[in-house]
C-alpha cells in the first residue's frame, strides 16, 4: 500500500523525464516568484508539483540549481520577445511589440512574470541572489539602446537626451508594466493598462495645451 500511495504521488510511472522536469521547474517558478528565493522549499515545490520530495532532489540537488533552471527559462521567454520587437520596422513598433510581450506573458503564466520581478529585486538586496541572477536586465537594455541608436540613426528619433538615459527610462517602464501585470493588475485592467501605454507611445492618448490666461 505505501509502495502505491508512493507511485502517485512521486515521479509518474513512465512519464517523460523532460516533463516531469518542466513540471518541477514550474511549480518552482510560482513558489520563487510568490514567496522568494530564501523561503521556498523543496518541500513546498514538491507539494505544489504534485510529486516527493526525493522526485525534486533527483533532478535539482541543489535549490540553487533549480532557482538557475528558473532564471533560464524566464531568459528564454525574454530573448524571444527581444526577437519578436525585433523584426518590427519602427520604433514605437518594436517598443509597443515588447511590452505587449510581456504584458501577454503576464496573461498566459502570471508566475514567470511575477517571479522574472521577484528576481531582479531579491537581486539588489542579496550578494548571493545577486551572483545567481547575473545581469538578467541585460537583454532588454541591449535591445532598448539598440533600438532607439537605431531610431536616430534613421531620422525617426529625434531628442535632447542621451541613449543612456533613455534606455534607462524605458527600461523603467518595462519592469514597471512587468510589476503591474504580474503582481498587481487582473487580465482586464492589465490589458488597459498596455493599451493606454501604446497610445501614449504614438502620441494618442492626450493633448497638452496652455491654461487660459489668468488660470494656473
Amino acid at each position: 500500500m505505501r509502495d502505491a500511495a508512493f507511485r502517485r504521488v512521486g515521479r509518474p510511472r513512465g512519464a517523460r523525464s523532460g516533463v516531469t522536469r518542466e513540471r518541477i521547474v514550474t511549480a518552482a517558478s510560482g513558489l520563487f516568484g510568490e514567496f522568494g528565493y530564501h523561503a521556498t522549499t523543496f518541500q513546498a515545490v514538491a507539494e505544489r508539483a504534485q510529486l516527493t520530495r526525493p522526485a525534486i532532489n533527483h533532478y535539482f540537488p541543489s535549490k540553487q540549481l533549480l532557482y538557475q533552471a528558473v532564471l533560464t527559462q524566464a531568459a528564454t521567454l525574454f530573448e524571444r520577445a527581444v526577437e519578436q520587437a525585433r523584426t518590427e520596422s519602427t520604433l514605437i513598433g518594436q517598443l509597443s511589440s515588447i511590452i505587449v510581450s510581456f504584458a501577454q506573458l503576464g496573461e498566459e503564466d502570471r508566475t514567470v512574470a511575477a517571479f522574472a520581478v521577484t528576481a531582479v529585486v531579491d537581486a539588489q538586496r542579496d550578494p548571493v541572489l545577486k551572483s545567481l541572477v547575473g545581469d538578467i536586465q541585460g537583454p532588454p537594455r541591449a535591445f532598448l539602446a539598440e533600438a532607439l541608436t537605431d531610431a536616430v540613426d534613421r531620422g525617426e528619433l529625434v531628442t535632447n537626451s542621451g541613449i543612456g538615459e533613455l534606455t534607462e527610462m524605458l527600461l523603467a517602464v518595462w519592469w514597471g508594466v512587468a510589476f503591474y501585470v504580474s503582481l498587481v493588475g487582473n487580465q482586464a485592467t492589465s490589458a488597459g493598462v498596455v493599451a493606454t501605454l501604446q497610445a501614449l507611445l504614438t502620441q494618442e492618448l492626450w493633448q497638452l495645451r496652455q491654461p487660459a490666461d489668468g488660470k494656473s
